[in-house]
């Protein structure tokens, strides 16, 4: 069995939707960047030396920047939207930019065997931020257990951790009903789903790195085995916080100089963020109903490395 692409969509550095990405490509553009300020801030994470403690040598990126969630064309709740891990906005909005431009709901797809197979890792950023309003206490405690704090007057104490309490909360967002939805991982195809109302199977692929590739695998066998008429798969990664940059240099594998891969001087690879959806049909149904095809998958293959010198490091026999 051969599937066809019959329509594509894309959140990426420097490329809002597909065509813009494919413009890119054509012109060469380079997209790697250094953090931005409303990111996080270089002067607090960034160290060249790789074995500060809890500091990234790496301070570049593939950055999106400048979007915008359109929760009033979805008609998403604000607070809702809010709450939404900015992957999960991505994930709606790629995959009804596949969707509508395939003409769908006009173009004849049921709604009950259309599929959303999404390669996601770890969710996104929201889970660390709104961990960190949950676990005040904890910082409390360390603080009570220095010896100037203890020594301070008990209403200078705890003015300051009222004080303290009032930034924090107004810095992070609340914790409501709304929150463990907006931050899951396995929701990145659901809200795809709920919002779009799909009804075919919707699920999450996590084999780190290849996790589109596990998604479009997924998809394959869910189209080739005619449990679905269409699948809208590809991947959703929205991690960039400085959390993972700095455990990132902690294994070495992040270049602070610049992206070459497979070339000679590769010193690491450069982190990216962003989304990309295919909306697949097999190529049979493709060609009957008259869709533009993009490009063909004629077969899926997977396997692993099995041992080799560490977790992280590819086994080149």
């Amino acid at each position: 069995q051969v599937l066809a692409v019959v329509d594509v969509g894309a959140i990426l550095p420097a490329a809002p939707n597909a065509p813009a990405f494919w413009n890119n490509i054509v012109n060469g553009r380079y997209s790697i960047y250094e953090t931005p300020a409303e990111r996080w801030s270089i002067a607090d994470y960034y160290d060249p030396d790789p074995a500060a403690p809890d500091k990234t040598y790496s301070k570049i990126g593939g950055w999106v920047r400048g979007f915008q969630f359109d929760w009033k064309k979805y008609r998403i709740p604000p607070k809702v939207a809010a709450q939404m891990d900015e992957g999960q906005q991505w994930a709606v909005t790629i995959a009804d930019e596949a969707l509508t431009d395939y003409g769908y709901p006009n173009r004849a797809l049921d709604p009950e065997s259309i599929g959303v197979i999404l390669g996601t890792a770890m969710g996104g950023e929201q889970h660390y931020v709104t961990q960190n309003r949950i676990i005040f206490p904890e910082f409390v405690h360390m603080l009570e257990a220095t010896p100037e704090f203890a020594g301070l007057p008990r209403d200078t104490r705890e003015n300051m951790l009222r004080n303290w309490h009032a930034a924090l909360d107004a810095k992070l967002p609340p914790i409501t009903e709304d929150t463990m939805p907006g931050e899951l991982a396995n929701i990145v195809a659901g809200r795809v789903a709920n919002v779009l109302n799909v009804r075919g199977p919707g699920f999450i692929t996590d084999a780190a790195c290849a996790s589109s590739f596990a998604a479009i695998s997924a998809a394959f066998e869910m189209l080739t085995e005619h449990h679905v008429e269409a699948v809208v798969t590809g991947g959703v990664d929205r991690n960039m916080g400085a959390p993972i940059f700095v455990k990132f240099c902690k294994i070495g594998a992040l270049s602070a100089t610049g992206s070459r891969p497979f070339g000679e001087g590769a010193d690491g690879f450069v982190m990216g963020e962003g989304s990309a959806s295919f909306l697949l049909r097999r190529l049979s149904d493709a060609e009957r109903d008259g869709d533009k095809i993009y490009a063909v998958i004629r077969g899926v293959g997977g396997s692993s490395d099995g041992k080799g010198k560490g977790i992280t490091a590819p086994n080149p026999v």
